[in-house]
């Protein structure tokens, strides 16, 4: 399945958070590497939590491209991100609604829809709060 979009990872190891924002590419920009190809860079990804900034993602994000995303992170991971956050940033209806009906094909991850980053990434820092505070 080829997809029209491009990645940009950020992995805070201190904190084990990954912020993964997603772009549209322009007429003639080049995909870059593959989402899961830049997470195997990271040691253990899966023991991250993470944010998913789909708000600079400007193409239709259908419900089977989220299916195409979430089945190579779920292939990827292998149930080793049991228990871990995911924040899914849409900023907009339509996107929010796709990203809450992708949500029940990973039901080891703690998920939730959020309309603005500073919202995903707060809920993920108290996530992560009361996991250490356990």
């Amino acid at each position: 399945m080829s997809m029209r979009s491009r990645f940009a990872v950020t992995a805070d190891r201190d904190n084990r958070l990954l912020i993964i924002r997603f772009h549209s590419l322009r007429d003639g920009q080049a995909p870059g590497p593959d989402l899961i190809d830049q997470l195997a860079t990271i040691d253990s990804p899966w023991l991250y939590d993470a944010l998913f900034d789909f708000r600079r993602y400007e193409a239709e994000l259908s419900r089977d491209y989220l299916k195409f995303l979430t089945d190579k992170w779920n292939t990827f991971t292998r149930g080793r991100d049991h228990g871990r956050c995911m924040a899914l940033v849409g900023g907009d209806q339509v996107l929010s609604t796709n990203l809450r009906a992708a949500m029940t094909v990973m039901p080891d991850r703690n998920i939730a829809v959020f309309d603005t980053f500073d919202e995903g990434l707060d809920w993920v820092k108290a996530g992560r709060d009361a996991r250490q505070a356990a």
